[in-house]
C-alpha cells in the first residue's frame, strides 16, 4: 500500500513536470505578457519615480516584481504605469515616498486605473489598495515563509501556511502590520479539503467569484480558524487547520479580470473617519459606467498607531500559481504639490519703454513679447508643457526663442503673417534646478492704415499637471503720419526787455489736417526745456501762437528749437529759430538830486561828517549779462554863500582805508552784471563806517557849506 502510494506520488509530479515545461514554453513565446494592456492603458500621470517608491526586495526577502512602463501611446502620452506583476509566483508593490504619505487629518483623493489580466485563467491574483503604518515602512509585505510567495495574501494579508495553525494572532503578525487594505480579488481561494489546508488558499471561502472587500491585514479579527478532517497517507484520519478571512462590506460577482482597465476613485473623508470607493465609475474613453460599485468603508483610524496621522499607502499584489499581469496606472496622488506661474511683458523697442493696457504704439515701431514661465515648487518636474498663444492684432512676428535657466537655448518657427495664435511645445522640463522658460517674440507693429487696437491676447501654458495663464496688454497702435511745422520767419531781432511773439502752422501729411487740440508744441530754449503746450480750436485751423517772454531770452544770439507732436506720437520735423536780443545802455537809474551830510559842532577840532538819509545811486546796466562798469566820484570844494571855503574835504572809506575824493575822479565801486536787465544800489551796502564823508579841520568856522560831487560810469572791467 506504501509502495502503491509512493508510485502515485512520483507519477503526480511528472505530470506536473510536463505541465511546468508545457507553461514555460508558452510563455517564452509571449514576447510581452504587458503589450496588450499596455498599448490600451488610459492617460496618467508620469515620473513615477519621484513619486513612489518601490524596493528592490521587501523586509521578507522576496524581490520585487514591481516596475514603471511608458506608456506614451497616441491615446494617453507621457503617461506610465506601474506594472506589478506579470507571472507566477510573484510579490510587486509599489509605497508612498516620505513627502507623498497620506495625511488622514485632511481629507484627500486617490485616483487610479487599474489592470487585472486578460481572464479568470490568464489573471493575477489581484490587487489590495493599502494604508499602513508598518515597522518595515515601504519594505512591508506578509511575512512569506522561505520566501514563497502565497497568492491568496495579495502581499498584504495574513499568511495561511501551517495545518497546525490556531490561533488567529499568528497569522495576524504575518500581515502587513498597523494596516487597512481594500482588496481587488481576481482569484477566487475557495479550497478547503483535507488535502488544501495549510496551502494558503481559503481566504475566500463562501464568496463567489471575484470580489472587492476590505479589512485590517495585522488585526486577529480578519482571521476565521477552520479544520477539517481526512485520511493520512498512512490511512488513519487526521484534521488539518486553515484560515478563512472575514472580508468587510464585500461585492462579490465581479468581473475583474476581463483584459480591460477599470477606475478606482478613494475618497478620504477626514472627518468622518470613512474612506469611500467608487470602482467602474467612468470607461477609458471617459463616458460613464453604468455599472459603478460605490461603497463607504468606516475606518478605525487607532489601528494604525501613527503618532502625526500620517500613513503610508500603495498598492500590492500577487501572483500564485497564475501568469496574468497586473498593471496601475495614476490620475490623482495626495500632495502632488506642483506650482507654477507665467507672466508677459512688452516692450516698445523703438522707444525704450514698457507697453502697457491703453497706451499707444506707433506704427512700424519694433517690438518684444517676453513670456516667462515660473517653476515654484513641486514633488515633479513640470513636464511636456505646450504653450498656446493667442496673437495680438496688426503686429507681426520675425523671431522667435526659448532661454531657459540653465543656459539651454530654442530656436522657434515664428507665427505665419496674419495667425490668430501659434502653439509652442516647450523643450525643457522646468524643476528646481531649472526654473525658467522665457519665451520672447520679437516683430513689427503693423504699417497700419487706421489706428488698431491689438487686444488683450491670452497665453495658456498647460501640461497633465498644470495650467498657467497670462494676459499681454490691450494697446492701440496708432498710424505712421508724419506732421509738417511751418514758420515764415525764423529770425528774429528785438531789443533788450523786448517779449516776442510768434506764430506758425502745422499740417498732416499731405495736407490732412489735423484738430488743433491734438497736437502739441514742445519748444526749447538755448538748450533748456520749455512747458509744452497744445494749440487751442479757439485759433484758426493748423495756426499756432507763442510768446516767448523777455525774462527768457538773453541779450545776443538765442536760439528756440520748436516741434510738435499729435495725440498718436506722430512727430514733425524740428525748427530753429534764431532770437537776437540787441545790448541796452549803461546809465544811472536813480541819483539824488540833492544829498546832505550831517550837522557838526565846530569845537576847534577836526570832525566828520555823516551823510543824511537822502542820498541815492542806483546803476541800470541793460547791455546784457557778464558786462563790466566803473563807477568814479570828484568833488569839488565846499563854500558858504558868501564864498568863503569850508577847511575840509570828501573821504571815501572801504572799510579798511580812507581815500580823498578830489577833483579828478575816484574809482569808488565796479560791477559786473548778473543778468541782461541788471540793477545795482551802489549805496545798499554802505554803512556808519564805509562809503563817503566829509571830514573839517580845526580851522572851520561856522556856516552852511555846499559843493558838488560828479558821478562817473565807465565801461570797463570790474
Amino acid at each position: 500500500m506504501r509502495k502503491r502510494l509512493t508510485t502515485g506520488l512520483l507519477a503526480g509530479l511528472m505530470v506536473m513536470v510536463s505541465l511546468g515545461l508545457t507553461m514555460m514554453r508558452t510563455q517564452a513565446a509571449d514576447v510581452d505578457p504587458t503589450a496588450g494592456a499596455i498599448d490600451s492603458a488610459p492617460k496618467g500621470l508620469n515620473q513615477l519615480d519621484k513619486l513612489f517608491i518601490l524596493p528592490t526586495e521587501f523586509s521578507n526577502g522576496v524581490a520585487n516584481s514591481a516596475s514603471i512602463k511608458d506608456v506614451n501611446t497616441t491615446s494617453a502620452p507621457n503617461t506610465q504605469a506601474i506594472e506589478i506583476n506579470n507571472t507566477k509566483k510573484q510579490l510587486g508593490g509599489a509605497w508612498s515616498s516620505e513627502v507623498n504619505k497620506l495625511d488622514l487629518t485632511k481629507n484627500d483623493t486617490i485616483k487610479f486605473w487599474a489592470y487585472f489580466g486578460a481572464s479568470s485563467s490568464k489573471s493575477s491574483d489581484g490587487l489590495a489598495f493599502v494604508m499602513q503604518n508598518d515597522p518595515n515602512g515601504t519594505g512591508a509585505a506578509s511575512a512569506f515563509t522561505k520566501k514563497t510567495v502565497v497568492g491568496e495574501t495579495l502581499g498584504v494579508w495574513g499568511v495561511d501556511n501551517d495545518t497546525n495553525r490556531k490561533d488567529p494572532a499568528e497569522i495576524a503578525a504575518t500581515g502587513i502590520q498597523n494596516s487597512w487594505a481594500l482588496e481587488f480579488d481576481s482569484f477566487s481561494n475557495t479550497k478547503t479539503s483535507y488535502s488544501d489546508a495549510g496551502s494558503g488558499s481559503a481566504f475566500d471561502y463562501g464568496i463567489k467569484g471575484q470580489h472587492i472587500a476590505s479589512g485590517y491585514p495585522g488585526l486577529a479579527a480578519q482571521y476565521t480558524p477552520e479544520k477539517v478532517t481526512g485520511l493520512t497517507i498512512w490511512g488513519i484520519i487526521g484534521t488539518n487547520r486553515y484560515f478563512t478571512q472575514v472580508h468587510d462590506n464585500v461585492q462579490p460577482n465581479l468581473s475583474l479580470a476581463d483584459g480591460q482597465w477599470h477606475h478606482v476613485v478613494l475618497d478620504w473623508n477626514a472627518a468622518a473617519k470613512t474612506m469611500t470607493s467608487t470602482y467602474d465609475d467612468i470607461n477609458v474613453d471617459g463616458t460613464a459606467n453604468a455599472n459603478t460599485v460605490t461603497q463607504v468603508h468606516p475606518i478605525d483610524t487607532s489601528q494604525f498607531n501613527s503618532a502625526d496621522g500620517k500613513v503610508n499607502w500603495g498598492i500590492m499584489g500577487t501572483n500564485g500559481g497564475n501568469t496574468g499581469n497586473s498593471l496601475v496606472v495614476f490620475e490623482t496622488v495626495p500632495n502632488l504639490m506642483l506650482d507654477g506661474a507665467a507672466d508677459v511683458k512688452v516692450v516698445d523697442k523703438s522707444k525704450n519703454r514698457e507697453v502697457t493696457t491703453g497706451m499707444k504704439v506707433k506704427a512700424k515701431d519694433s517690438l518684444e513679447y517676453t513670456y516667462t514661465l515660473t517653476y515654484k515648487e513641486g514633488q515633479m518636474d513640470w513636464d511636456h508643457i505646450t504653450a498656446k498663444i493667442t496673437l495680438p492684432k496688426a503686429v507681426t512676428f520675425s523671431e522667435v526663442s526659448i532661454k531657459y535657466a540653465d543656459g539651454g537655448t530654442q530656436l522657434m518657427k515664428a507665427p505665419e503673417a496674419g495667425a490668430e495664435s501659434v502653439d509652442y511645445d516647450i523643450g525643457k522640463n522646468l524643476h528646481a534646478d531649472n526654473r525658467t522658460a522665457t519665451i520672447t517674440m520679437v516683430g513689427k507693429a503693423d504699417n497700419v492704415a487706421v489706428n488698431t487696437q491689438t487686444t488683450a491676447t491670452d497665453a495658456f501654458f498647460t501640461s497633465d499637471k498644470l495650467e498657467v495663464k497670462t494676459i499681454a496688454p490691450d494697446y492701440l497702435i496708432t498710424v505712421d503720419q508724419p506732421l509738417i511745422l511751418y514758420m515764415s520767419t525764423l529770425s528774429y531781432t528785438i531789443e533788450n526787455g523786448q517779449d516776442l511773439k510768434l506764430t506758425g502752422f502745422v499740417f498732416g501729411e499731405d495736407s490732412e489736417q489735423l484738430t488743433n487740440s491734438w497736437i502739441t508744441i514742445y519748444p526749447k530754449l538755448n538748450g533748456e526745456d520749455l512747458e509744452p503746450f497744445k494749440m487751442s480750436d479757439d485759433d484758426e485751423s493748423a495756426l499756432f501762437k507763442m510768446i516767448v517772454k523777455s525774462s527768457q531770452l538773453h541779450v545776443g544770439d538765442n536760439t528756440l528749437d520748436l516741434y510738435a507732436m499729435d495725440e498718436d506720437e506722430n512727430y514733425s520735423n524740428t525748427l530753429n529759430v534764431k532770437i537776437h536780443v540787441t545790448s541796452g545802455s549803461l546809465g544811472f537809474k536813480t541819483v539824488s538830486a540833492t544829498s546832505k551830510f550831517s550837522a557838526i559842532t565846530l569845537d576847534g577840532k577836526a570832525q566828520t561828517a555823516q551823510r543824511e538819509d537822502d542820498w541815492e545811486l542806483v546803476v541800470a546796466d541793460d547791455r546784457g549779462k557778464d558786462s563790466s562798469w566803473q563807477l568814479q566820484a570828484s568833488a569839488s570844494d565846499f563854500s558858504n554863500e558868501d564864498g568863503r571855503k569850508l577847511p575840509g574835504q570828501v573821504v571815501y572809506k572801504d572799510g579798511t582805508q580812507s581815500t580823498v575824493i578830489n577833483g579828478s575822479g575816484t574809482v569808488i565801486d565796479s560791477h559786473t552784471s548778473t543778468s541782461d536787465t541788471d540793477e545795482y544800489d551802489v549805496m545798499q551796502s554802505w554803512t556808519k563806517e564805509t562809503g563817503l564823508f566829509f571830514e573839517t579841520n580845526a580851522a572851520a568856522t561856522p556856516g552852511a557849506y555846499s559843493g558838488k560831487i560828479t558821478w562817473t560810469l565807465s565801461n570797463a572791467p570790474s
